[in-house]
């Protein structure tokens, strides 16, 4: 007979997968937490902590890792780029360190599988959602950052926005409805219309649904925190279709 609560305690054998799962996202990011718990914070969604009773989850330190980011990304901006403008230093860092530039970050990591998340938010694959993704990278930046200072947090939010930050520059500081305006307009005139078709979430946290439509035929669909961003994001999708 097999003895298994014998051999193995089960509130162990959580604990150790726990230390597997967070050993492999320190193993992605390139960064070993020496306070496990602050990677365990940062991945917590608000939806797992209220369904599990849970007081803590990663708002709060998403927070300062908004600021963290600012400011590195704000001082990589002004010694690299320091012929740009100051209104175009912050065009650029709001190009790095926007919802699509992180969510992009979060999956190239994988973080959509380390996210613990609600039930409820999982049925709607609420872990994949760009809100959701990018507001645990900044709550990653947060936790590295309370665990080892600024340097560590550097480290690793420099090697993903410089790409971005150089594709800024190089297409000349233009947004992509610029740049989708100027790539249909090259052999004449044509209608170009952005329309918010949906909204859902909370009020403090809702998502809008754009599409850009040109002489009247969808080209693409985005979505974002605000009907800008939104609009953006439909605007970038109708470039890669584009393409």
């Amino acid at each position: 007979m097999i003895e298994f609560d014998e051999q193995y305690d089960i509130p162990f054998i959580i604990f150790f997968f726990g230390n597997e799962v967070e050993m492999e996202l320190e193993n992605l990011i390139g960064y070993e937490f020496k306070n496990k718990d602050l990677l365990t914070l940062a991945i917590t969604h608000s939806s797992y902590a209220h369904e599990n009773g849970k007081k803590e989850y990663n708002e709060k330190i998403e927070y300062l890792g908004d600021a963290v980011l600012e400011l590195i990304s704000s001082e990589y901006i002004f010694r690299t780029y320091s012929k740009l403008s100051e209104g175009e230093m912050t065009k650029a860092r709001a190009y790095a360190v926007c919802e699509e530039s992180l969510a992009e970050v979060a999956n190239r990591y994988g973080f959509s599988d380390f996210l613990r998340v609600g039930k409820c938010e999982s049925k709607v694959d609420g872990r994949y959602r760009n809100s959701i993704l990018a507001d645990s990278v900044e709550a990653v930046i947060g936790a590295i950052y309370l665990d080892s200072g600024i340097e560590e947090a550097k480290k690793f939010i420099l090697p993903n926005i410089k790409e971005r930050l150089e594709d800024f520059v190089t297409k000349g500081n233009k947004d992509y409805k610029t740049q989708l305006q100027e790539i249909l307009q090259v052999n004449g005139d044509v209608k170009i219309e952005y329309r918010i078709i949906d909204s859902y979430g909370p009020e403090h946290d809702k998502v809008f649904v754009s599409e850009v439509f040109v002489n009247g035929k969808v080209l693409g669909k985005g979505k974002g925190r605000n009907k800008k961003e939104a609009e953006m994001e439909a605007a970038f999708e109708a470039i890669k279709n584009i393409k």
